[in-house]
């Protein structure tokens, strides 16, 4: 993949004609799969060091939207970088540029990894309100549905610069959409696992063990199974991609969360779907080193997360809530990932698959008997 850059005149451009000022130096920090981002300051001494993103991905007009949404409406819990809107983010290539305030800090899943369960406890408490304060973000939708989410501030008389947000197709997982209702968006996600799962290579093993059985549900099981009554489950917005690797924190105070970033895929998800994809890995795997903490450690951390946002502790709790889960665990653990060592002994790579192997198999061994329903 062609490397794709900001050129030093550009960037003096871009900065001049927006009345950012003087590039001074211009620091190129990460070339990562949603962008390429640098840090620059300028010789204006009056003047913020910026960081300018060029966007691969994402609606770089809505993204600046949502964040200066967020830092006018959210007092405390979900601190994001200030925008700094330009002429034209469009260039000749397609993609987008972005520029906001450089906020010092450092990131997150480059510092908790190294530390104790007990250390790793405040930052869990922050990621738990950084996550309700979005979900409660108060929004205006101008269709109800489940999708990407492209937002906008209604510029209206008597407005009061809500924040309004249009849904259209989910890109990031490939499902596509709109969806209109829970039950519907759990069937195409379901369907798009299946399909993934045969066409993926390199797991002859697995799919030998459960692909039979996974085959059998989905073509004869799903219509049937697929529960109805989940249409009372809080869809809410969501930072699709708000784990520790998008959050900076600061050195003094200590370890607190100094910006969430990256907002390029943002999304009207039902609420549960944040746990397996983010909370989960960010309490097993950050926080808690998967390969190396006791389960009570983990559990601990879990408590200590929800502990922090008990309303939305409460609602997962319900029933609807956890067979959402059920089922769209199914979905994420159906297709497992060929493992790097080609030449290791099947046990061993088994072994690699347990998760996938253990969700699957529970959920067929609930979902899939004759008059298994919600």
């Amino acid at each position: 993949m062609k490397l794709v850059l900001i050129e030093a005149d550009e960037m003096k451009r871009v900065l001049l004609d927006n009345n950012l000022g003087t590039p001074k130096t211009c620091q190129r920090l990460s070339n990562g799969a949603y962008g390429t981002t640098y840090k620059v300051t300028v010789k204006e001494p009056e003047r913020p060091q910026l960081i300018v993103q060029l966007r691969f991905h994402g609606d770089v007009l809505s993204m600046n939207a949502l964040q200066d949404y967020i830092r006018a409406t959210v007092s405390q819990g979900l601190p994001v970088p200030r925008t700094y809107p330009i002429k034209s983010c469009d260039r000749s290539d397609g993609l987008q540029l972005q520029v906001t305030e450089f906020v010092p800090g450092t990131m997150a899943n480059g510092i908790f990894k190294h530390l104790s369960i007990q250390d790793g406890i405040p930052i869990a408490r922050q990621m738990a309100r950084a996550f309700a304060a979005l979900w409660e973000l108060p929004v205006f939708k101008l269709n109800d549905a489940i999708g990407e989410a492209v937002a906008s501030i209604l510029d209206k008389p008597d407005s009061d610069g809500k924040l309004v947000i249009k849904v259209g197709p989910v890109r990031q997982d490939g499902v596509g959409g709109l969806f209109d209702s829970v039950s519907n968006f759990l069937r195409a996600w379901i369907l798009h696992r299946f399909e993934k799962l045969e066409a993926q290579q390199g797991i002859d093993e697995y799919k030998a063990m459960l692909l039979p059985s996974i085959r059998s549900f989905v073509q004869t099981k799903l219509e049937s199974r697929l529960p109805k009554g989940l249409d009372e489950i809080p869809v809410v917005l969501m930072h699709a991609d708000l784990g520790l690797h998008n959050v900076l924190v600061s050195e003094s105070p200590l370890f607190e969360i100094a910006a969430v970033i990256d907002w390029e895929f943002v999304s009207c998800l039902p609420f549960l779907w944040v746990v397996p994809r983010l909370i989960e890995p960010i309490l097993r795997e950050d926080l808690g080193d998967e390969k190396g903490a006791p389960l009570e450690a983990v559990q601990l951390l879990r408590e200590v997360f929800w502990n922090e946002i008990p309303a939305w502790r409460d609602i997962m709790a319900s029933q609807e809530e956890q067979t959402f889960l059920e089922w769209y665990e199914f979905g994420l653990y159906m297709k497992a990932n060929p493992y790097m060592n080609f030449n290791a002994p099947v046990e061993e790579r088994m072994a690699f698959r347990e998760r996938n192997i253990s969700t699957v198999r529970c959920f067929l061994d609930v979902w899939g008997p004759e008059g298994s329903s919600l």
